[in-house]
């Protein structure tokens, strides 16, 4: 099992990401919103998307998360836990040369103020250390496995900003790994996501993400005794908040993460039943030709 100094057991997130991907959409959109061209406005957030990846390259910053669980009773279990990694999204080609590919990786860099030890880098609901990025899904090579339609259109700060709504078309096989008392759960195609995306200029400014319905798995074998028999996780939730932050040298703005909320509620012996992690984004740092490091001014929010 973890060390005490976690305060919360047995789970460790596996992102529930989703390909985003033939694209499809929804008969009833058209009726939803009078003038906004649902494939029109997806065009333009997967261009920009694929525009933003090839400009930025390679882009740092400084993450720190919060992980927080609770009892039933909703007290908190014990204190949070605080962590501060080196972030790094990173661009390249696919090997197939069908689009761009997006990976974020994590340099763990403290542990509630201290030096990390060896065990605190796989930590049940730490981070990974490699991820992939969530809006990749918005490529325009990966928006074909999904089915979209219009949710809502309003106007944020005089502009125009749909709120776009997705299903997956094909539900993936689950995955689930024990390992040293953390359980990790990839769950392709169980996600319904949402978008909140600028209509004229394809930028998104949000992206949540909530499992569709429980999933159901057991305790492995070699379970202590009282531990065994069928866990369920009800509920997983996902948001993410991006912001404009402008580099210099060349001058430059890009959308990049803000915030990230992640929750999680399951049932099952051995289980505290909710779990939260929060990201924060800051100090964010760009390299250009020859690896040289580009710091960033202030960034400006986007709401």
């Amino acid at each position: 099992m973890p060390s005490r100094e976690q305060d919360f057991p047995v789970y460790r997130s596996w992102l529930f990401l989703l390909p985003l991907g033939l694209l499809i959409v929804s008969g009833s959109a058209a009726g939803q919103s009078a003038g906004l061209d649902l494939v029109v406005t997806l065009h333009r957030a997967g261009e920009q998307l694929e525009q933003h990846y090839q400009r930025s390259q390679r882009i740092v910053s400084t993450e720190e998360v919060w992980v927080r669980s609770f009892r039933h009773d909703m007290q908190s279990n014990g204190s949070p836990r605080r962590l501060r990694f080196e972030h790094r999204l990173e661009w390249g080609m696919s090997e197939s040369g069908d689009g761009p590919t997006v990976s974020v990786r994590r340099e763990l860099q403290s542990v509630n103020g201290r030096e990390p030890r060896p065990q605190d880098v796989d930590g049940c609901l730490t981070p990974l250390a490699e991820d992939e990025d969530p809006l990749s899904a918005l490529l325009p090579n990966r928006q074909r496995d999904f089915e979209f339609s219009v949710a809502e259109v309003e106007r944020v700060e005089g502009r125009e900003v749909a709120r776009l709504e997705y299903v997956p078309l094909d539900e993936g096989v689950a995955e689930v790994i024990w390992e040293e008392g953390c359980v990790s759960i990839s769950l392709p195609g169980w996600m319904r996501g949402e978008v909140w995306v600028d209509v004229e200029s394809g930028v998104v400014l949000r992206l949540d993400q909530h499992l569709m319905r429980r999933f159901e798995f057991q305790h492995p074998p070699d379970s202590p005794r009282g531990r065994r028999g069928r866990i369920a996780l009800e509920r997983s939730d996902l948001s993410i908040r991006y912001h404009r932050v402008s580099f210099r040298d060349p001058d430059e703005t890009l959308m990049l993460p803000r915030s990230v909320e992640r929750n999680w509620v399951l049932q099952g012996s051995g289980f505290v039943p909710r779990y939260y992690r929060s990201q924060e984004y800051s100090n964010y740092r760009r390299f250009v030709t020859g690896g040289r490091l580009v710091p960033t001014p202030d960034a400006a929010s986007d709401r």
